[in-house]
């Protein structure tokens, strides 16, 4: 029999027992859609950070105090002059209370260099930025400016009144920022840039709570690292991009890994599942694989007719897998953003800030899986049924 016409009776035979076949290729496609559809969460996540990293760029390094006095004029100067470094944007965040919101948003008080920095590029919807002087100017994010309806509650031009600590802080909106969505340094969309000289002049206070350092390459990175963590010892805390995108890369691997170990145990159960399916069409096609052979199938004929079987189910099984996974993949972000999900990155709210990303290499992968599984799963009972005697086979009642 040519494998076409073998082709042709495993599909009538799986047919004849529609319910049966349907409920497998279903199992089959479980493990493949949690495969597609969490993958392409995990995907479309990194991607979005990685964006992030790419505007502040590989050669970028992030020093914050982490306990003592503020950094000073001096301290900064002294960074400035080490080997290796390019520039340094220092900086001076803090939390505050904002009229109409209710979360607390953060304060930044940076140069409009330090703020292109960190932002990547400062994408205005309205306004302008404002000019590097000791006074009452800001450029809001987007969620600051704009409630969940769409409606502004600052515009150009209007004050808002800012609390820090005990101060209350009377601000002129400037400019107003263009949706970010995640970052890996602060949340641009939830924070308040003013003048950095305005906000040390407000708080009396001369010094800085970070510092963004560029260095000449990212060759430098490592080497500048350590001459700052040589002079500030253990009051601040050293992170690069290029160490937080070696971090991203590594959980992100292993989140997928993880995801695939999970999607695995549906796999399990849709090869016992087709497993008993297979054995039971065995069992109820004793005759016919007797007259089969009776009438010159070989041994071969009868392994290929059921292991067909089995790759039907995988194939048709992974199809749909991958269809449903597609698509619940994309629903994910649409439940977040409703307010139905929630996930916690970083401390920061992050509600469809992000494109599923559904890869070819996880879309083969389970494929490859699925189809694997529903053939290993027929190998046995198609084994079994190679193997029988036909006279033996054409007696069975």
């Amino acid at each position: 029999m040519k494998i076409k016409e073998l082709l042709k009776l495993a599909f009538k035979q799986l047919m004849e027992r529609r319910a049966r076949t349907i409920l497998t290729i279903l199992a089959i496609a479980v493990g493949v859609t949690s495969i597609v559809a969490l993958s392409a969460q995990v995907e479309g996540v990194s991607s979005e950070i990685f964006k992030s990293l790419e505007k502040l760029g590989p050669n970028t390094i992030i020093v914050t105090v982490r306990s003592g006095s503020l950094f000073t004029d001096v301290d900064v100067s002294n960074v400035k002059n080490l080997s290796g470094v390019a520039n340094v944007a220092p900086v001076f965040a803090t939390t505050a209370r904002a009229t109409g919101i209710n979360d607390r948003i953060t304060i930044l008080g940076a140069s409009t260099t330090a703020m292109q920095t960190i932002l990547g590029s400062i994408n205005l919807i309205k306004g302008e930025t404002y000019n590097d002087v000791p006074s009452p100017q800001a450029i809001i994010g987007y969620n600051i400016a704009i409630d969940d309806a769409g409606t502004y509650r600052y515009d150009i031009g209007q004050p808002i009144l800012i609390r820090v600590g005990s101060r209350n802080i009377m601000m002129i909106t400037v400019g107003i920022l263009d949706f970010y969505g995640t970052s890996t340094v602060i949340n641009p969309d939830n924070t308040i840039f003013i003048p950095i000289d305005y906000i040390r002049l407000l708080l009396r206070t001369s010094g800085y709570t970070s510092m963004i350092v560029k260095t000449n390459s990212i060759d430098d990175v490592d080497n500048v690292m350590n001459l700052i963590r040589y002079m500030f010892g253990g009051r601040v805390s050293i992170t690069s991009i290029k160490q937080i995108t070696s971090t991203v890369q590594a959980i992100t691997a292993q989140i997928n890994l993880l995801l695939v170990s999970i999607a695995g145990t549906s796999f399990v159960a849709a090869g016992l599942g087709t497993f008993n399916i297979m054995t039971i069409s065995v069992l109820e096609r004793i005759r016919e694989i007797g007259i089969l052979k009776a009438i010159g199938m070989k041994d071969r004929g009868v392994l290929i007719l059921y292991l067909s079987q089995g790759l039907i189910l995988g194939i048709l099984g992974s199809c749909i897998g991958v269809i449903l996974g597609s698509v619940i993949a994309h629903v994910i972000p649409i439940l977040l953003s409703s307010g139905m999900m929630r996930v916690e990155i970083t401390g920061q709210n992050v509600l469809s800030t992000y494109t599923p990303a559904v890869t070819p290499t996880y879309i083969l992968m389970s494929i490859m899986i699925a189809v694997l599984v529903a053939i290993v799963s027929s190998a046995y009972p198609a084994w079994k049924a190679a193997k029988m005697n036909p006279v033996d086979a054409l007696r069975y009642e």
